[in-house]
């Protein structure tokens, strides 16, 4: 050890082994005598004097800075940090030492070594057919770098065919052109972005022949025309407006992220340095045909040359691109496609850092944002790290000020997200056990701030307490709170839609249904697809996005036409926060299990009406069970939480129904986890309320149900159906203080009526 330096006590999963031990690829970080004597100094003023909740949160709303943020923001967005690259590793040592400047001493980074991909050799080109249409692709967005455009994962190959036009390539638009002749074996696919997720095109392409697919975003997408029918002020592409210029591409992930996420080469278990890998041809979730993403002029050229070829799009296939008429083809020209990366094991680092909790330090929060990006990467991810590196500051200053969390606070800045949330995902099989054990939340920002509409996705037990939270913190344009903002856009939107919207009061036990369920696009669905922790995304939303995973997606487009005064980052810092003192510190959890089954009835109303001719008896019975339960439940917490706010001394007894409380409420989420998950080929995907829909990737409700439904397996269905209402009584059994879900699928005994009855005085109320 250097002299002068100490070694910081690690992250501890237990009180026999500390991560060093567990994790030889663990860094324990190396801290300065002055840094350690202030943090003894800081430790022995908690005893002294520890800041009150109510405080803390009145400094969570003050202490955030624009003007911090939007230093953070700078140093984060000007420059190019692909995952795995020198500039990555760069903001990774950055992010660390900023952290701990800030005050979080106990900081460090775990390094991870995943399959990643980068581009060798890349060609589109029309190389036969009529001269007026041979084309070369520039495959250049700007002369501001020399980044070449690519898929993360996309297949190695040189192939030359025709082109096919297949709109958005959904399986019902290949589908389409399969039922009306079109060949589409033996072509290459020309597909636009939008409405599923991008590596589902190209396995759809693959699954029906194709040999290539090229990716494109059209105007009417997130280009100058995407605006036509609903008067924006600005409908110019960027510079001169918010929308996708003409060589602009939009990159990103191929992986098949309804089967998979995370580091190919090692599904399942953690991408630690020497851990055996599979070869990434034989892994799977990932393409066998090589795959390009383009410009919108680079596909112009090729939508021309299937002009007067197969089926004229009609409304529903149409582009906004006015000088050439849509056709299906395949054309009658050739397109020569190469795509040839470099796969390769590279190392890849999360920023970890730990605030260690007073009264329940086993137990975590935990936050957390990508740092990697496809460019600069202003608004994805940069507003995210910048908010979240505020945050810390603002932690750092509470800290200061001699505020402590009851349960432990973990932040984390992941790293390669771009190629299918991989830092996260690796980072959560590596500790799988403490986290199913402990972990009480994950809340996730990805990108902060891309408008000025505040957007969430969430588990309902977290609904509420984002509520309550949005409903303290001023939206910077209106005036209103963010709550109120949010309620009144989104009641507008759902009546729209003829949507049963209910307007209720905060203190009403009916959850308002503001939030959307939880996709598989970002780092929370290991957390909460996987193992089964309530988890969060969130953020200000725009509707002129149109610089998304492209080279303009810069410091320039956010200062103009994202977050010019950067309030609405600051306004994020200040929910975020909120949340966490909240998760951290309430004595009992502000996580309400009969907002969860309320939405479930809202699912199951919606299946029901839909599958008219499907009766669905478990989960109808489950769901009834689980209604009771809930709302029994939810009563005693109420109750229980009138008392605290009163009460000048608390019993041994009104402890022990606090900390069962807790306990029930963390383990609820769990009990929908299902371990041979949501369909026979998409096992890693255990959550069996929510998931990703197989053909879209958009995020489902009993995801392996629909699955079965759509295949119109009746004896699948049923054996799903009942799978389904057995996860329904364990998250009821749940709420009743029975934790054994060793074979929860497999049947409730008829003997499990005494879990009532071991625990009688839980629902006794205290004098």
């Amino acid at each position: 050890m250097k002299k002068g330096y100490l070694s910081v006590p690690p992250y501890t999963t237990d009180n026999s082994q500390s991560m060093d031990e567990k994790h030889p690829h663990y860094t324990t970080p190396l801290i300065d005598e002055e840094a350690y004597h202030k943090r003894k100094t800081f430790v022995r003023n908690y005893v002294e004097f520890v800041l009150p909740p109510e405080t803390a949160a009145d400094l969570m709303k003050s202490i955030p800075s624009s003007d911090h943020i939007k230093h953070h923001f700078t140093t984060y967005a000007s420059r190019v940090h692909v995952a795995g690259s020198e500039q990555d590793e760069a903001l990774a040592e950055w992010t660390r030492q900023q952290w701990i400047d800030y005050g979080l001493y106990d900081t460090y980074i775990e390094t991870y070594y995943p399959l990643l991909n980068y581009p060798q050799q890349r060609r589109v080109a029309i190389v036969e057919g009529p001269d007026d249409l041979l084309y070369e692709a520039s495959l250049q967005e700007s002369n501001q770098t020399s980044q070449p455009s690519f898929h993360a994962y996309s297949g190695n190959g040189n192939v030359t065919a025709p082109v096919v036009y297949v709109n958005y390539g959904r399986l019902s638009d290949f589908q389409f052109l399969s039922a009306r002749g079109v060949q589409l074996n033996g072509t290459i696919a020309l597909i636009r972005n939008g409405i599923i997720a991008r590596g589902l095109k190209v396995k759809m392409a693959q699954d029906m022949g194709c040999v290539g697919a090229l990716l494109y975003s059209d105007p009417d997408d997130d280009g100058p025309t995407a605006g036509d029918d609903i008067n924006y002020s600005n409908n110019k592409s960027y510079p001169d407006g918010p929308w996708r210029s003409p060589t602009s591409v939009e990159q990103g992930s191929v992986q098949y992220l309804s089967y998979t996420v995370g580091d190919p080469s090692t599904p399942g278990y953690a991408a630690t340095e020497n851990v055996t890998r599979i070869p990434y041809q034989d892994a799977k979730g990932l393409p066998k045909i090589p795959s390009l993403p383009i410009s919108w002029k680079d596909a112009l050229p090729l939508l021309k040359s299937t002009e007067g070829f197969g089926i004229r799009a009609d409304i529903t296939w149409l582009g906004g691109l006015c000088n050439v008429n849509y056709f299906s083809g395949p054309s009658e020209a050739l397109i020569n496609l190469v795509n040839i990366n470099t796969y390769q094991v590279k190392p890849v680092w999360n920023v970890i850092s730990k605030i260690k909790g007073t009264k329940e330090p086993q137990r975590s929060i935990i936050i957390g944002n990508h740092r990697d990006a496809w460019g600069y990467g202003a608004v994805d991810p940069s507003s995210g790290s910048a908010v979240l590196m505020e945050l810390v500051r603002t932690l750092g200053v509470l800290l200061e000020k001699g505020w402590r969390p009851k349960r432990t606070i973990v932040i984390a800045s992941w790293d390669a997200e771009e190629y299918g949330a991989v830092g996260s995902t690796e980072w959560v099989e590596d500790h799988q056990a403490w986290l199913q054990e402990e972990a009480i939340a994950y809340l996730n920002v990805d990108y902060a701030v891309s408008g000025k509409h505040f957007s969430a996705q969430a588990s309902p037990l977290l609904n509420r307490l984002l509520y309550q939270v949005t409903d303290e913190v001023i939206d910077p344009l209106t005036s209103q709170t963010v709550y109120q903002e949010w309620k009144q856009r989104r009641s507008f939107s759902l009546q729209e839609q003829d949507f049963h919207f209910e307007s209720s009061p905060l203190d009403n036990t009916t959850p308002l249904p503001l939030t959307d369920p939880l996709g598989a696009d970002s780092d929370h669905v290991a957390f909460f697809n996987h193992l089964g922790i309530s988890s969060l995304s969130m953020g200000f939303r725009g509707e002129q996005y149109g610089v998304h995973h492209s080279i303009f997606d810069n410091i320039d487009w956010m200062e103009t036409f994202g977050d010019p005064t950067f309030e609405y980052h600051q306004a994020l810092t200040k929910i975020w926060g909120l949340m966490v003192l909240r998760l951290a510190s309430d004595a009992i959890l502000p996580m309400y299990p009969q907002d969860y089954t309320t939405e479930i009835m809202r699912y199951v109303g919606r299946l029901s009406s839909k599958q008219g001719c499907l009766s669905f008896p478990f989960i109808s019975s489950g769901l009834h069970s689980l209604a009771a339960t809930s709302l029994h439940f939810d009563k005693k917490v109420a109750h229980w939480n009138r008392q605290l706010s009163v009460k000048k001394h608390i019993s041994k007894k009104f402890k022990s129904h606090v900390a069962k409380s807790n306990e029930r409420i963390l383990k609820f989420e769990r009990a929908f986890l299902d371990p041979r998950g949501v369909s026979e080929d998409r096992s890693w995907f255990k959550h069996g309320v929510y998931g990703p829909d197989l053909n879209t990737g958009v995020s489902k409700e009993f995801p392996g149900l629909v699955e079965a439904i759509d295949t119109n397996d009746a004896a699948n269905i049923k054996w799903v159906e009942e799978r389904i209402g057995k996860l329904l009584l364990n998250a009821e059994r749940s709420l009743r203080g029975h934790f054994d879900h060793e074979n929860y699928t497999e049947g409730v005994d008829d003997d499990d009526d005494d879990v009532d009855d071991e625990d009688e005085d839980y629902y006794d109320d205290e004098d």
